[in-house]
């Protein structure tokens, strides 16, 4: 990580395009906004977007905006993200999420530094600095043809590529920064992580990386009235240590609630992959069917680690 910090703190005031490489809830957005608020374009907008929660339907428009009557629905002009974050800084989370023809489009407003709103014949000039991210190596998908190589090597200038949880070593600084983050948030006066507790952090895999850490806290931080003990841990799916099992009272285990929640977390899983399998793939199809919206899908599946792709690669073969 002092790597990261160092790499941050040599690109944030160059002009270079920056791309963000890291499983997901590494951090990347806290990255492009440490970027951003360290380089000269500090006092002008951070923007930023989720390319895999918009459908491809719409992708264009919310990029580069829309002209009155450039189709149907469009009453009003609308500026898109680029033209939103003139004089700063526009994130595109997801970028692997694109469609190939929207790449296309990036690709000239990266070289151009100007963008065609819809239904307009006149573009737009912009003043942008993009910064990517990616939870998925971008090379990969360009070696398998589901990312322009043009794009790849205009996006790359700058590789910042961010460890997973599993690997970094401090794991109990994050977790005491989010403990104090949290009681502050709750208005909680717990004192501190137990020793036994510190040690059930360091065991956890952590697969969904920082983020899975925060949310950990925060509920432990609900379960606890004081100190926070392994018991506050146990819906952590760990092999559990004689000091994570018992204590004077007798056997500690998750309580009814913490067993229904991981239930419903687990048939909304299995609901949610039966369905992209169905749909091969499609996540507009896949929210209809599954009777929610486009983007609470894209949260959920985002929280429990799916990735649509695989399942559009499944029905390839």
């Amino acid at each position: 990580m002092e790597k990261v910090v160092q790499q941050i703190k040599q690109v944030a005031d160059s002009p270079l395009t920056i791309l963000i490489e890291g499983e997901t809830g590494t951090g990347k957005e806290l990255v492009a906004r440490a970027i951003h608020q360290l380089s000269g374009r500090r006092k002008k907008r951070f923007v930023a977007v989720d390319c895999g929660a918009i459908p491809d339907t719409l992708i264009e428009s919310e990029l580069f905006g829309y002209e009155k009557g450039a189709f149907t629905g469009a009453h009003d002009r609308q500026d898109g993200k680029f033209p939103l974050a003139e004089g700063g800084s526009l994130f595109l989370d997801e970028i692997a999420n694109l469609p190939l023809a929207i790449q296309a489009k990036l690709l000239r407003v990266l070289q151009d530094r100007q963008v065609q709103p819809l239904g307009s014949k006149q573009p737009v000039p912009v003043d942008v600095r993009v910064i990517a991210a990616a939870n998925i190596p971008l090379e990969r998908e360009v070696r398998e043809g589901r990312f322009r190589q043009d794009v790849y090597y205009r996006v790359n200038e700058f590789v910042i590529n961010l460890p997973p949880l599993r690997e970094r070593d401090d794991v109990l600084d994050l977790a005491n920064d989010f403990f104090v983050e949290a009681c502050i948030e709750f208005g909680r006066a717990c004192r501190e992580i137990s020793e036994s507790a510190a040690q059930v952090i360091l065991r956890h895999p952590w697969p969904g990386n920082v983020r899975e850490l925060r949310n950990a806290i925060r509920r432990a931080i609900l379960l606890a009235s004081d100190v926070i003990e392994p018991e506050h841990l146990s819906f952590l799916p760990l092999d559990a240590s004689p000091a994570t099992v018992r204590n004077e009272t007798g056997p500690i285990g998750p309580s009814l609630k913490e067993i229904a929640e991981g239930a419903a977390s687990d048939a909304e899983q299995q609901a949610i992959r039966r369905t992209l399998r169905a749909t091969s793939g499609n996540k507009s199809e896949a929210a209809r069917l599954l009777r929610t919206d486009y983007k609470t899908l894209h949260l959920k599946m985002r929280e429990y680690g799916i990735d649509a792709r695989r399942y559009r690669e499944l029905q390839a073969l």
